[in-house]
């Protein structure tokens, strides 16, 4: 495809005798899309020039406009706006979207280097609860986002399967009658959880409790019998957990529990400490990492006792990882910004015992939930299939009321879509308000928003029965909206390549939405169908393009646009 921007950086360099890839940082995109499609500032210039940066910004327009065959140009308040020529911009940009179809907006920046990212780090005989939506998603879109530039990615589950939790949920688990341990045929996790939240209020209110939960701990250590069923129903309940990873379209490539982490440092740990005695020290009857040369206090490793800590696992994680996937240097932790202490002391750690690796936590915020139902529930704990099920009657109401279609399978999308698009839309370091009324809003930033856009586009190229061609001829003329339009299609591989640098999904989200409300407006003011010929072609193609772009953004959040709506 014909790069616009560095076409604009190579004209700028021939002038100021720049490095292209040094002119290339300052281009940007004007604030209003009517000043320009890119911009150039020329204050970097306005020192070495000796002269002020509208002079130097009127000069170099008067240099660059000898030669217009793709862009026009304007000097305004010291920068230097570009318009790309409508229809240089129409037959580039929709030659590129209808030729490479799914695969518009792919690179291979990557070159297959690979990464291993923790994402969905549910514990078993937990709760898969609201919080770890945010996690699992956002991961999921990470590692969409690093295949689509052509990393190798490698999401894995890392769930806690041994502790007091494990304990205390057997304790309340143990005390229910025999047709309450049956396990349902639905909603499993959801039955693991609510047993662990009802062992928390159970506890509360038994003097006797943390002395019977202690007891059945230690006997997790010893009894065969019982080590058996707790494997079993472990099983089960990672079992339920990636049903619920299938009902979101999550990927996942491989499972770590973390018994086996524990178990690996202790395999370990002997020469681990020997080849590390430098870092890793005695104290007080603990092992720990002295990191307070960095600034970053102590590391408990293994307590007075004997036990491994969460650090001592998460360096045996590691090793496990490198076994899996030999190729990988590259780790990513998608976890609550609650930790962001421990991982920078970890990572310190890692730099001396790996310093062939590289470590990255996405730090997350925390998700909360407007008053009523959704927070009622014992210690505002809201529970996954809770959230599913409301906004499964939340949506058949809304689209009911608005006289859509309201089939299962389009409900079951715009269900997913929201969960996803709603944890993915803000920044991942921010907390906030799951708000399902805003969440659903038709004409609101919301997914089913851009969904319904969608659905128009796929209606009016079933009505036309258009089928896309490789023959794009010059366009007759186009409106405002249609190259406000073809524009931000255009800027959709670049908006992909910053997503996946920075780690950030929302970055793909905000670009959907002004997508969407580009098309909205276009659809409302260029008439498709009702046209003469060509104009209708050339529009239709525009749909097409707008249509795979969209299709194309939205695989990167893990959401699917119904077929109607």
């Amino acid at each position: 495809m014909f790069n616009f921007k560095e076409k604009f950086a190579e004209e700028i360099s021939r002038i100021t005798k720049k490095d292209i890839s040094e002119t290339l940082k300052f281009i940007e995109e004007p604030p209003d899309f009517n000043l320009g499609d890119l911009s150039f500032p020329c204050f970097s210039l306005a020192k070495e020039l000796k002269k002020s940066p509208l002079d130097i910004s009127k000069e170099i327009v008067e240099k660059l406009r000898e030669n217009k065959d793709y862009f026009d140009y304007v000097a305004v308040g010291g920068y230097i706006n570009l318009k790309i020529k409508p229809e240089i911009l129409y037959k580039e940009t929709i030659t590129n979207v209808l030729e490479k179809k799914e695969n518009y907006g792919k690179s291979k920046i990557g070159a297959n280097e690979q990464y291993v990212i923790d994402t969905f780090n549910a514990n078993t005989f937990k709760t898969l609860h609201v919080g770890h939506l945010r996690m699992i998603v956002g991961g999921d879109s990470i590692s969409r986002l690093l295949s689509f530039s052509g990393y190798d990615s490698k999401p894995v589950y890392y769930g806690g399967d041994v502790g007091t939790h494990v304990a205390k949920w057997y304790w309340c688990y143990s005390q229910l009658p025999k047709d309450k341990q049956q396990i349902p045929k639905t909603n499993v996790s959801k039955w693991f959880g609510e047993i662990y939240i009802a062992a928390g209020e159970k506890a509360k209110d038994n003097v006797d409790s943390k002395k019977e939960i202690d007891d059945i701990q230690k006997k997790i250590l010893t009894d065969k019998d019982l080590q058996k069923e707790i494997a079993k129903l472990r099983d089960i309940c990672y079992q339920a957990y990636m049903q619920v990873k299938t009902e979101l379209g999550v990927e996942l490539v491989d499972k770590i529990f973390e018994s086996e982490t524990e178990k690996k440092f202790l395999e370990i740990k002997d020469e681990f400490i020997k080849e590390h005695k430098d870092i890793i020290k005695e104290s007080e009857d603990a092992i720990i990492a002295d990191l307070k040369d960095k600034k970053l206090d102590v590391l408990v490793l293994i307590k007075k006792n004997g036990a491994p800590l969460y650090a001592a696992k998460d360096i045996a994680l590691v090793q496990i990882k490198k076994q899996k996937f030999p190729k990988c240097k590259h780790f990513i932790y998608v976890v609550g910004s609650e930790q962001d202490f421990y991982f920078r002391q970890l990572f310190s750690l890692f730099s001396v015992i790996y310093p062939k690796t590289t470590h990255e936590h996405i730090s997350l915020g925390m998700v909360n939930l407007t008053t009523g139902k959704m927070a009622s529930r014992a210690g505002g704990m809201v529970l996954y299939e809770d959230l599913r099920d409301q906004l499964q009657e939340k949506v058949k109401q809304v689209l009911t009321e608005n006289n859509l279609e309201h089939q299962k399978e389009i409900i079951d999308k715009i269900v997913f879509g929201t969960i996803k698009f709603e944890m993915l839309k803000i920044g991942f370091n921010k907390t906030f308000v799951f708000d399902i009324s805003s969440a659903l809003d038709l004409q609101g930033d919301s997914s089913v928003y851009v969904q319904y856009s969608g659905v128009r586009a796929k209606s009016i190229l079933r009505k036309a029965s258009y089928k896309k061609t490789s023959k794009i001829s010059k366009p007759k003329e186009l409106t405002e909206e249609e190259k406000r339009l073809l524009y931000l299609i255009l800027q959709f591989p670049s908006k992909v390549e910053y997503a996946t640098k920075e780690r950030k999904p929302n970055i793909i989200a905000s670009y959907c939405l002004d997508l969407a409300r580009a098309f909205n407006k276009f659809y409302t003011n260029c008439p498709v169908l009702s046209v003469d010929k060509e104009i209708t072609e050339q529009r239709l193609a525009t749909i097409s393009a707008y249509l795979q772009t969209l299709e194309n953004a939205l695989w990167l959040l893990g959401i699917d646009i119904p077929e109607k709506m």
